[in-house]
């Protein structure tokens, strides 16, 4: 896990938005090294006959207060914002290089109070 902890990085560009979130969130120049800075979890499953394979990483951002409050600040402005992230694997050596974008997307006037709840999981703890 620390190796995955060290790799990991976040990039979080405001499209569109008020100053102030442009503000809390960054000219979107630089990515947050989320292990460092943020506990992550891990959790995967198997692809079976049925179903893909699931590789799921939870960032516990309210364990940090400086991200508590940045997301503080997004919240209030969601229905009016235009975000995208992207999500990159850190290149620890120049044969790594270059680095590698895992995934992107962008959220757009987001209406937190449409949105249904996540499903618990159970999940399997047997070795």
């Amino acid at each position: 896990q620390q190796y995955r902890d060290r790799k990991l990085k976040m990039l979080p560009i405001v499209m569109d938005g008020p100053w102030i979130v442009q503000k809390a969130v960054g000219p979107g120049t630089a990515p947050a090294m989320l292990g460092r800075d943020l506990p992550l979890q891990y959790y995967f499953s198997e692809p079976t006959a049925t179903t893909k394979g699931v590789y799921e990483v939870d960032i516990h951002v309210a364990s940090s207060r400086i991200a508590r409050g940045i997301l503080n600040v997004v919240k209030g402005h969601i229905k009016t914002l235009s975000l995208a992230f992207a999500f990159i694997i850190e290149a620890s050596e120049e044969a790594d290089l270059p680095e590698q974008v895992l995934a992107t997307f962008q959220v757009h006037s987001l209406h937190l109070e449409d949105c249904p709840n996540l499903p618990d999981i159970v999940r399997d703890e047997s070795p």
